[in-house]
């Protein structure tokens, strides 16, 4: 995967876990490019978190807030 594809993977994840929303596409587009560089950084420690885990666990949170309705 290029870092492209790896950008749009991450920009995704950020509007999946805001709801879905519409006409946020430029800024988490940038979010992404900006959690992407920080990962492929040399000062990026391997103790960090990764995106993909937070947003799994973003999304288990809604869904039990959703499930509590």
């Amino acid at each position: 995967m290029n870092h492209e594809d790896e950008i749009r993977l991450i920009a995704y994840r950020i509007w999946e876990d805001e709801g879905c929303p519409d006409g946020l596409h430029q800024e988490h587009w940038g979010r992404a490019e900006t959690i992407w560089r920080e990962q492929h950084s040399p000062a990026t420690t391997s103790t960090s978190s990764s995106p993909k885990a937070s947003s799994k666990k973003k999304r288990a949170q809604a869904r039990s807030r959703h499930s509590k309705r």
